[in-house]
């Protein structure tokens, strides 16, 4: 079978899952962004580890398909994979332990709060960036192309086209520019 008529079928699968979902929660299902009412603070730290590992295998399998990856490069895709899964983890993880510590009360104490993530977060994006060129350099110009386009950090908690504001495309998004707010 050729791959565009299998990733096509595999597209129509996925959005099929995806739209019978929603009618089963009653419509008010938005992918995989917050679930209705309830926001990821309110998950035990179960729930939203699933929540994050159901949307990472999605993200993942799009990107699977999209690449049609060839046996020789599965290896290098597995290793990815797992450094992918590892990332959503973490995240995980500092999110509920985040909720469970008290909130800083004073402007110092914030921003002593918001540095210690920033440096969290650049080492992730860091090993992340290190796990991605590793996979990258095996795949081939069109692949490439197609990872450019299709690749999201993965484990963003922050639904799909709206990363800052922004469209898939650097466009405006949803929102207009305004940002996170």
């Amino acid at each position: 079978m050729k791959t565009w008529i299998k990733t096509t079928l595999a597209a129509s699968l996925i959005a099929l899952a995806g739209a019978s979902t929603a009618l089963a929660r009653g419509g008010e299902c938005d992918g995989f962004g917050l679930l209705g009412k309830v926001g990821w603070q309110q998950m035990s730290p179960e729930a939203l580890q699933s929540r994050m590992t159901q949307r990472m295998d999605l993200q993942l399998a799009r990107l699977e398909l999209a690449l049609a990856l060839k046996p020789a490069q599965q290896p290098a895709w597995e290793s990815f994979k797992s450094a992918m899964h590892e990332r959503a983890g973490k995240m995980a993880e500092r999110l509920q332990q985040r909720f469970k510590d008290d909130r800083p009360q004073t402007a110092v104490e914030r921003l002593e709060r918001m540095e210690e993530m920033s440096k969290l977060h650049q080492t992730e994006v860091s090993e992340t960036r290190k796990a991605v060129e590793k996979f990258y350099a095996t795949l081939t110009d069109a692949q490439k192309k197609v990872f450019d386009a299709d690749f999201k950090l993965m484990g963003s908690m922050q639904p799909e086209g709206r990363h800052g504001g922004m469209g898939p495309k650097g466009e405006p998004g949803p929102r207009g520019d305004r940002g996170r707010g």
